[in-house]
């Protein structure tokens, strides 16, 4: 049986009218040859990178994703290369390249790679010589997109070209920027202001071109007997618009199909172009007065629009229940299982979550990164119905075995899960792929990233609080317990004790010789010695007694005890710790301690500084009599 070939796909952004076309057809291509696809899809547009819109931590969260596959897997790869950021598509060319694998680009030019263009020019600057030779329009104004983009520029010079050509004078007043959205009925507004009304407004996409018509309609001006607007695109919401706009059809559904066909004559080994162009061509409508005023079948168009209005409140009506049932939620688990029970809405087979390992572990320790992507991963199957399969995955593996060969093609889509420039990990979804929900898939898929991410954050929020309060009760030094931290614990061990009836034992230390280990070897030895004081007395603990350091030579500790013989076994291990760590020291000196300790029934006591009073009595006594020995 021959192999099934794979195709990966990579685009960023959520164009239905655009992208959306493109891989609706080439995937519909794919389905009908039996071939694999590999979408990996990011949800930034380049425009907004372009305008400043997105910041670069943004940008390197979302790119991550296409750091994840082995470009081994693919028979050839596509790209959406019109929505792309330069350096994301020549990294994806140089990896196809190392891979062996051809890369088709859609609408750029890079080298290393096939292209397919659109020959927008062409279709646009037909639509303005239509308007000049058979409206005998002179005075036209140029709706443009976004200032610099790519596709605003080529329509605009495909514009002056056209004026050029008729010999018509090229005006830098006429030519306006909406953004390739509502913005342009603003535009047109503040023209109309210093200007007449032009004879044609010709508008860089159909959705422009219906603000404007909206705007000129609400100022009591007629399309086309006043002026005539025309767009580009040709989209069915355009066609349907009344008047229906006059626009200029790119092929990009065409361009879709002639990628896999494409693909197809690389891999027999036929020589094709470095570069095809797919031709635009006019539609010509109402909004120019080619196409009388027709009656729609509106019967029709508002039972599309039911459709799209049920699906939409369904869709938020099941986003607010996520929302809510996903909301009160502590732990990523148990996030994930409430993502099982609303699968069924988008009809995906299976949904999985790969997981860094600080996100899963909830604050744990984390692994080196690389590409955003930890060393260790876990990998979390949602199924609905089913319960959660979670298993580790390893970098370079962290995508594991896609099934390529079984009895369906595979079909499967990755996106990022991200917080800024902090790659979280990736969304994998099994699905039948539509495009025309893409705004509503995504959305959802946000709100599951905010879930996952907005958890995360708690948790390194309460980790966070968790280590500043560490700070507060705990000696920098020694890490025990300073006086703060005797205040809190100690006082629960006293209730534990007297509800219990227990006796409550305080244990004075003091380092020996601190002030002269200082001076003659340093304040490094001193601190060192201090540390070991501190490790034996930890060393010393077998009931959870509370060790402190309660001044710059100075300990405290305090336990339950069952006998007055407790505290003095705990000096005893303490004591015995220190002649351990002394019979290897490499230090020209040895670390002790004097120490004086109280033991009295729980119930008997007022005060813990009650307590330490009795225990610096007795420590001054032992003190006072090695003093006595030594000297006698």
């Amino acid at each position: 049986m021959e192999k099934r070939k794979t195709i990966g796909i990579f685009l960023e952004g959520d164009d239905v009218l655009q992208e959306g076309l493109i891989a609706n057809a080439l995937i519909g291509e794919a389905q009908v040859k039996d071939y694999n696809i590999l979408m990996y899809h990011s949800l930034m547009k380049k425009p907004s990178y372009e305008q400043g819109c997105v910041s670069d931590d943004v940008a390197k969260g979302e790119g991550a994703i296409y750091q994840l596959p082995d470009y081994h897997i693919f028979d050839g790869v596509v790209i959406l290369g019109e929505v792309l950021r330069p350096d994301v598509t020549r990294e994806i060319i140089r990896r196809a390249a190392e891979a062996d694998v051809p890369v088709i680009d859609v609408n750029d030019v890079y080298d290393g790679c096939y292209q397919i263009g659109y020959n927008d020019t062409i279709g646009m600057k037909e639509m303005v010589l239509h308007l000049i030779r058979e409206h005998d329009c002179r005075d036209i104004y140029f709706m443009s997109g976004f200032k610099g983009n790519k596709e605003s520029e080529e329509r605009e010079a495909a514009y002056r070209s056209a004026l050029e050509e008729e010999g018509i004078e090229f005006q830098r007043d006429h030519v306006g920027y909406g953004q390739f959205y509502m913005q342009a009925a603003d535009v047109i507004q503040e023209y109309l202001e210093s200007h007449p009304m032009p004879d044609a407004i010709v508008c860089a996409n159909d959705t422009m071109a219906m603000f404007v018509i909206k705007y000129l309609n609400d100022n009591e001006y007629q399309v086309p007997e006043d002026v005539i607007v025309t767009g580009f695109d040709h989209t069915k919401e355009a066609s349907e618009y009344q008047p229906s706009i006059s626009s200029v059809e790119r092929s990009l559904r065409k361009s879709g199909v002639e990628a896999v066909r494409l693909l197809e004559a690389l891999w027999c080994g036929e020589q094709v172009p470095q570069r095809s162009l797919v031709p635009a061509h006019l539609v010509l409508n109402q909004s120019c007065g080619c196409v009388e005023h027709t009656k729609l079948d509106l019967n029709r168009i508002n039972q599309e629009k039911l459709k799209d209005i049920v699906r939409r409140d369904l869709f938020i009506h099941h986003l607010t229940e996520f929302w809510r049932d996903v909301s009160p939620k502590e732990s990523v688990e148990e996030v994930l299982e409430v993502i099982c029970d609303y699968l069924d809405f988008f009809g995906w087979k299976e949904f999985r979550f790969c997981l860094c390992d600080d996100i899963i572990d909830q604050g744990g320790g984390r692994s080196k990164r690389i590409h955003g992507y930890s060393q260790n991963m876990t990998l979390v199957t949602c199924r609905r119905g089913e319960p959660l399969l979670m298993e580790p995955v390893f970098y370079p593996d962290i995508l594991p075995d896609i099934p390529l060969q079984g009895e369906e093609p595979a079909h499967d889509i990755f996106v990022p899960l991200y917080l800024n420039q902090r790659t979280v990990g990736y969304l994998w979804i099994s699905t039948d792929y539509c495009m025309q929900e893409t705004p509503m898939v995504y959305a959802m898929l946000t709100v599951m990233n905010s879930s996952v991410i907005d958890l995360c954050l708690l948790k390194e929020k309460d980790s966070l609080v968790e280590k500043l309060d560490s700070m507060y009760v705990r000696d920098e030094l020694t890490k025990l317990y300073n006086r703060f931290g005797m205040r809190r614990y100690v006082e629960k061990i006293l209730q534990v004790a007297k509800r219990d009836g227990k006796h409550i034992m305080c244990i004075e230390m003091d380092l020996d010789g601190l002030k002269r280990i200082n001076d003659t070897y340093g304040h490094d030895a001193g601190d060192n010695a201090i540390v070991q004081i501190a490790n034996a007395m930890r060393q010393a603990s077998e009931r959870r007694e509370v060790c402190i350091r309660s001044g710059g030579d100075e300990f405290l500790v305090f336990g339950i005890a069952e006998k007055e013989s407790d505290a003095r076994s705990f000096i005893r291990r303490v004591e015995d710790c220190l002649d351990e760590y002394n019979s290897r020291n490499q230090w020209p000196y040895q670390v002790a301690c004097s120490c004086g300790y109280y033991v009295r029934r729980a119930s008997e006591i007022n005060s813990l500084e009650e307590m330490v009073t009795e225990a610096d009595k007795l420590l001054y006594m032992v003190k006072a009599r090695r003093r006595t020995t030594r000297t006698s």
